[in-house]
């Protein structure tokens, strides 16, 4: 009996007994078997009831040209090695870093906190270097020594294009993208002032990038604007720090700096502001040190909408002084969160006395204008079991406190790539020198616990923690190892997309 001559209701109903896996294979059995299981519309059944997260099926519109069978196979090949864990390909991407030559490179990045874990002989990182590389809705900036420039890397199709961020008169401090803007933190390459006998100071300022997708299909990379972070500018050392955050149309920043002051004074100075990015402007405050071409119109171009003063700072709980416990900034649409963290085994020269029992979490939410804030915490009195735990840990935002850091205590969740709308989970964790990458899929919006939990090859956190960040989606993984390269998981059939399948 040939069962593709079955009623299409019967036949479907068979189909449901077989895998993905099974499904492809049996296309191979003969011409008419290949011709049924390649069928459009079946495909795209198949799609639907199979991958139902899947970002074809969440893409997925009534284009009647699209070859389903090609996508389901694509996606039947990405979802067998994401359950394997077992990449198709690892592509490297070497990274430019200079401090002097070439000067398209330049950069110093700012320094994190001199706080570690420590627990008897033994020692792990807790805060990691900020990467020389950015990545959001699949697009990875980076830059290329092979290009001799910065590079826009659509992952999705594998194409390159460089681009000029006016780098040779420049020293990038951090670049990021998000929401599909580009800000890059810089300061002029030659000081503007001497501090003191030792030190020189150097302006600083951002610039903000629109990052969009052209008529033909390729990326273009748009200046929007610029503004000076800092009135007089910061030394460049490992000292001095600044944390930011932005979104498509706000900036926010945090100031630590050591305090200089001749007047005995001994706390360090400390600040944070928000801009208003949403506006552009040609105008370019570092081509202008007298400030005398500035827009007359006081909204044009990024503009600061609240500053915190000292007072501010105490009001809301969130001064560090000389022992700070900031994490990072994030931010909504109308606050800006200062997410801290503390634990029982930091050591350091800016480690607290005040140790939580365990591991302490914490977010406050200041809104942009005059108003409550929000907290939320976790960890302040805990047990072995981390009962305190009350917060559900799948959940992600900047007004929750982040309980996914300690979600595996005492092991702690170093970073994570999380593809919260295809339902695809990877988390680094460490316990000193126990060292795990798991991965979790939960293939169904209704399922309370993940259908696939799988541990990554051992071999897989040199090459990806080597910076302790991790970013991509269900089609790939990107991290850093020690060589200086950004190291990229495709779990996508890399063949199937250079023949444009």
């Amino acid at each position: 009996m040939d069962i593709t001559t079955l009623p299409n209701d019967l036949f479907r109903l068979i189909l449901e007994y077989l895998s993905p896996e099974e499904l492809i294979l049996y296309r191979r059995v003969s011409k008419k078997f290949h011709a049924t299981l390649t069928e459009t519309d079946l495909c795209r059944h198949l799609l639907l009831q199979l991958f139902p997260r899947s970002r074809e099926v969440r893409c997925m519109t009534s284009n009647t040209s699209k070859d389903w069978g090609h996508e389901f196979l694509r996606v039947a090949t990405r979802y067998h090695h994401l359950r394997l864990g077992t990449p198709t390909d690892i592509e490297k991407l070497p990274l430019a870093k200079s401090f002097v030559l070439p000067a398209w490179s330049r950069n110093f990045p700012v320094a994190p906190w001199q706080r570690h874990l420590k627990f008897e002989d033994k020692t792990s990182p807790f805060h990691y270097p900020d990467t020389l590389w950015t990545f959001d809705a699949g697009i990875l900036i980076f830059p290329s020594p092979e290009a001799q420039s910065y590079v826009l890397y659509d992952l999705g199709s594998g194409t390159k294009s460089s681009f000029d961020l006016e780098s040779e008169k420049k020293i990038v401090r951090r670049i990021r993208l998000k929401d599909g803007v580009l800000v890059v933190e810089w300061c002029e390459h030659e000081p503007y002032h001497q501090l003191n006998e030792n030190e020189m100071v150097y302006r600083h300022f951002s610039t903000a990038y629109d990052v969009k997708r052209t008529d033909d299909g390729n990326w273009s990379v748009i200046f929007r604007n610029e503004w000076k972070i800092h009135f007089l500018g910061f030394p460049l050392n490992s000292q001095d720090r600044f944390f930011s955050a932005h979104t498509s149309t706000h900036y926010a920043l945090y100031m630590w700096q050591k305090n200089r002051s001749a007047w005995g004074e001994d706390d360090p100075i400390e600040a944070l502001a928000i801009w208003d990015i949403s506006s552009p402007s040609a105008y370019k405050p570092s081509g202008d040190p007298a400030g005398k071409t500035k827009p007359s119109d006081v909204t044009e171009g990024a503009h600061v909408i609240r500053r915190f003063s000292f007072s501010d700072l105490d009001f809301y709980r969130i001064r560090q002084s000389w022992d700070p416990i900031l994490r990072c900034l994030e931010l909504d649409e109308g606050h800006v969160y200062v997410i801290t963290e503390s634990h029982r085994w930091i050591v350091g020269q800016q480690a607290s006395n005040d140790l939580p029992p365990l591991h302490h979490v914490k977010t406050t939410g200041i809104p942009f204008s005059v108003g409550p804030a929000r907290e939320d915490e976790c960890g302040a009195n805990g047990d072995t079991d981390i009962s305190f735990c009350d917060n559900e840990s799948d959940i992600r935002s900047p007004n929750i406190a982040p309980c996914w850091r300690h979600e595996e205590f005492p092991y702690l969740t170093v970073t994570e790539m999380v593809d919260s709308d295809a339902g695809v989970v990877l988390s680094a964790r460490h316990c000193f020198m126990l060292e795990a990458i798991s991965l979790e899929i939960t293939s169904k919006v209704d399922m309370s616990e993940p259908e696939y939990a799988i541990s990554l090859r051992d071999d897989l956190w040199p090459q990806l923690l080597g910076k302790g960040k991790l970013c991509g989606d269900e089609r790939f993984v990107i991290g850093e190892n020690a060589n200086n390269e950004v190291v990229i998981l495709h779990f996508d059939d890399q063949r199937l997309r250079k023949k444009g399948l």
